[in-house]
């Protein structure tokens, strides 16, 4: 007796379709604010349409890497409390990563 199961050739193609996915996102990676925090990413968990439309509202100036780290964690993350469905720039972050990585290996 025999029992012939169909589907996995496909699943075989997806998984590998997946690896290769994963392997161009391997490693360390700079990526741009604006593609981190899509415009659909913003528009669903913060009042703004934009990171940079969140920054420009905010009581700093930030015009560089330099001028957001001289913002006080914790000020900071009330603005993002207030502005956002986050409790903190943290939660924020992760949160658009893991959506920026979904988006990268097609999930």
């Amino acid at each position: 007796m025999s029992v012939q199961i169909e589907g996995f050739e496909e699943l075989a193609d997806s998984l590998d379709s997946l690896q290769q996915d994963l392997e161009g996102v391997s490693g360390k990676n700079e990526i741009p604010m604006n593609e981190l925090f899509s415009a659909s990413f913003m528009r669903t968990h913060t009042e703004f349409d934009s990171i940079d439309e969140l920054f420009d509202s905010s009581p700093w100036e930030i015009e560089t890497e330099n001028d957001f780290k001289q913002i006080p964690e914790s000020e900071f993350d009330d603005y993002i409390d207030t502005h956002t469905g986050f409790s903190s720039w943290e939660a924020m972050l992760t949160a658009a990563a893991r959506e920026w990585l979904s988006r990268q290996i097609n999930l």
